[in-house]
């Protein structure tokens, strides 16, 4: 896939969370694929950036679990085991629930509103197609809704959690029948705090986290040898 475009122009130099928000969106959006290395040199010269700028950025990145450095060889997208993968997912499940029973009910209407609005313009943004927009209000959705817990500590595991997942969710992303999936489910969680269904809101959550997983997990057992 062609590579998003991060430079206006040639001369406008970028600061060290900026080529962490753009590397990071290459990985959820399939231009970098797991295992792919990510060299020094094209990264300076595509974010017209010092070297010590791209070495802490990808430092940053090897911290939240999006990319793994290897002695000798370099820095590459974050490849996931299937055992891995279970035990971060298993951890996604059980801080999400928690999150889901800690969200009060009846939510309060100035949260509720709020994650109406911002699961609006997420599914104007399937609609359209446009995954920047896409991955970036799935991000504001899921985090609206569990900084409603009131627990500071247990949203920011979540969200946590969540960006280490990033690597394993750029199959689902990519698909147009996930993507609506994931907005239907999205106005499914409104609709039970609506309602007050905590328990509808608890399986909503954690059935929401099973495709990304079943989808990565299928992929590496096809790409597993044979025996």
């Amino acid at each position: 896939m062609t590579q998003f475009n991060y430079a206006s122009s040639p001369s406008e130099t970028f600061g060290i969370d900026q080529i962490v928000e753009a590397v990071e969106e290459d990985i959820v959006l399939g231009r970098l694929n797991p295992k792919e290395r990510l060299v020094e040199e094209d990264l300076i010269e595509r974010f017209n950036c010092k070297r010590h700028a791209v070495r802490q950025a990808l430092f940053h990145l090897e911290t939240i679990g999006l990319v793994e450095r290897i002695k000798n060889r370099g820095a590459f997208v974050k490849a996931y085991t299937p055992d891995e993968v279970e035990q971060l997912y298993a951890m996604r499940e059980l801080l999400e629930i928690a999150g889901a029973r800690s969200i009060p009910l009846p939510a309060p209407n100035d949260m509720l509103n709020a994650l109406i609005a911002v699961q609006e313009q997420h599914s104007d943004a399937v609609n359209q197609q446009d995954l920047h927009r896409v991955f970036r209000l799935n991000i504001a959705f899921h985090r609206t809704l569990f900084s409603a817990t009131g627990n500071s500590y247990l949203s920011d595991c979540i969200n946590e959690f969540a960006q280490k997942a990033h690597a394993i969710r750029f199959m689902a992303i990519s698909d147009a029948a996930s993507l609506q999936r994931a907005c239907d489910e999205h106005f499914a969680m409104i609709d039970a705090i609506q309602k007050q269904d905590r328990e509808r809101l608890c399986q909503l959550c954690k059935d929401h986290l099973s495709p990304s997983k079943e989808r990565y997990l299928s992929l590496a057992r096809l790409r597993a040898p044979s025996r």
